[in-house]
């Protein structure tokens, strides 16, 4: 019933309408009044290793997320003039998961939790939402796991929690929401030791089966195509898989570790050398578990698996990036979609974008992302003009609006990968994509990588008439930019790393802007711009050093 009660919500046309179709959905009774009574038996021998958090306050008072510290004295637990995610951050808990060295932070964390219970009525404010909700019931339980930490007190509102939350997962979200749900729950079903008879056992596995399927791709990828969710996503496979032998035996195991093998081998081509994520749709750096602590924690549950690969060139067909990775070079483009139809919203226009990193440093790159919510930033941010692409007439390649929404969107075709084996480093890929057929004169781009002799030629074709072409290529800040014979050098701490080579008739300016490697960071940068009328053909050339 619930199902078709979904499918009927996708096929509703418009944004408003499927508002309004879900605020009725929601007027059936289901308010769930606090019980006093102690929740279930709680297993007690259910042990955990989870993964350290860094450090995000010392005196639980002062928290920092996103780069932006608080006193929870101060702004309290749900102040609107605090930044919804911020607010959201407070109430995962994640802090409990903290490295710790004081020998009191137990007193001190319980404290906040009950403090939490007092100041958070049933049911109520952002607190209640079911994916902080979610989270919060994962990391209580850890932390009780890990230190036997929770009083009776916390335990009643633990399962009051889990009561509220097995009445509300996120059907209308779908994604790493209602996977999130579901995983809350299969947790809780391990910690109050329900069997295979109870509604939140029965309604969680039956989220985990249907969404292994939906939301994992055969490359590997997690489907919403960020390298940060998908950290988070390998995360959450590992933390069902410590409990899934505290759960009843239809549990999906060989699934989840297989998922989670592929999703480590799509990773490590999607990381670069210092451990940091490439920035291909909503990305931030301190957000998700780094590989090494992923692999760390696979370790501790018996599962590590040699995973790394002797291969230079990886296309991950389904989530539609093209990876080239050897000694000296390591370029991934992004040749896919912007992510599923119906859940886009951590996508950017960045259709055939690429970020190149040479001898291990990074020099080309997205932007990224520092915000959130509804801004001039965060448009920018998700907007083509922000990613090394090409941007047509001052338009998105799919249109990016308001916080997390998409109306048209670019789909890429005409993808074609050729290498010359004997040689190994001797290639080329490319790709059309068709985001800008709705402009005059049904303007189209093709972008084309090509390898040969330690150099990276990136060719553009743009289709067109009289249309303004922008070509733009983001460098990482640490990289500095200097005239040459060539065109210009690129180098690091005054090692050069190479020389770019372009025809002097092209125009190119070198303009000042900003990368967002995390959350609420703003960090000066160059960027390379080149400017022309279409038709219009354009190469770069960069030749390692």
């Amino acid at each position: 019933m619930l199902n078709s009660i979904v499918r009927l919500y996708h096929t509703v046309k418009y944004l408003k309408a499927k508002q309004i179709f879900w605020r009725l959905l929601n007027l059936t009774p289901r308010f769930i009044t606090e019980v006093n009574e102690f929740p279930p038996i709680i297993n007690e021998q259910l042990t955990y290793d989870f993964i350290p958090r860094n450090n995000i306050t010392t005196d639980y008072d002062q928290f920092k997320f996103l780069n932006e510290t608080h006193s929870l004295k101060a702004v309290g637990w749900d102040d609107k003039s605090i930044s919804k995610l911020w607010r959201y951050n407070l109430h995962y808990f994640d802090y409990l998961l903290q490295v710790e060295d004081s020998d009191n932070h137990f007193e001190l964390q319980l404290k906040l939790i009950e403090n939490w219970i007092d100041y958070n009525p049933f049911g109520k404010g952002t607190a209640w939402e079911p994916y902080p909700t979610s989270l919060r019931i994962i990391n209580w339980i850890k932390w009780h796991c890990f230190c036997n930490g929770l009083s009776d007190k916390a335990k009643l509102s633990l399962w009051n929690q889990v009561r509220w939350l097995g009445n509300r997962p996120e059907y209308h979200l779908l994604g790493n929401h209602l996977f999130i749900n579901a995983k809350a729950l299969l947790f809780a079903s391990a910690f109050f030791r329900l069997d295979s008879n109870s509604n939140y056992y029965k309604g969680s596995i039956s989220i985990l089966k249907k969404e292994l399927q939906e939301q994992f791709l055969e490359d590997g990828a997690q489907f919403e195509l960020s390298p940060m969710y998908h950290s988070l996503a390998m995360e959450d496979l590992l933390d069902l898989i410590s409990i899934s032998n505290k759960v009843p035996n239809n549990f999906p195991y060989n699934e989840t570790l297989k998922k989670y093998y592929k999703g480590m081998s799509w990773l490590e081509t999607m990381i670069y050398n210092n451990g940091e994520l490439s920035h291909f749709n909503d990305c931030a750096n301190g957000i998700a578990p780094k590989y090494l602590d992923l692999e760390a924690n696979a370790n501790k549950l018996g599962i590590a698996k040699e995973i790394s690969s002797k291969n230079k060139l990886y296309v991950h067909k389904e989530s539609g990036f093209i990876v080239y990775k050897d000694e000296k070079s390591h370029l991934i483009a992004d040749f896919g979609k912007i992510g599923p139809d119906y859940l886009p919203g951590h996508a950017h226009a960045d259709s055939l974008s690429f970020e190149l990193a040479v001898n291990g440093e990074r020099i080309v790159v997205n932007s990224g992302i520092s915000v959130y919510g509804s801004s001039i930033d965060r448009l920018f941010q998700r907007g083509t003009g922000a990613h090394s692409t090409i941007q047509i007439d001052m338009e998105n390649s799919s249109e990016v609006w308001s916080g997390f929404r998409v109306a048209k969107r670019a789909v890429p075709f005409n993808i074609q990968v050729h290498s010359i084996p004997e040689t190994d480093n001797e290639i080329s890929f490319q790709a059309s994509h068709n985001g800008y057929l709705r402009l005059k004169n049904k303007a189209t781009h093709t972008r084309k990588f090509n390898l040969s002799n330690n150099t990276w030629s990136i060719e553009d074709e743009i289709v067109g008439s009289g249309n303004k072409v922008i070509s733009r290529f983001y460098l990482h800040p640490e990289i500095e930019v200097r005239k040459s014979e060539k065109g210009m050098t690129l180098s690091k701490n005054h090692i050069d790393l190479v020389d770019l080579i372009y025809d002097r008739k092209l125009g190119l300016q070198l303009i000042h802007t900003f990368y967002h490697d995390q959350f609420g960071v703003n960090k000066a940068n160059k960027c390379i711009q080149v400017s022309g009328i279409s038709p219009s053909k354009m190469e770069i050339k960069f030749e390692i050093l």
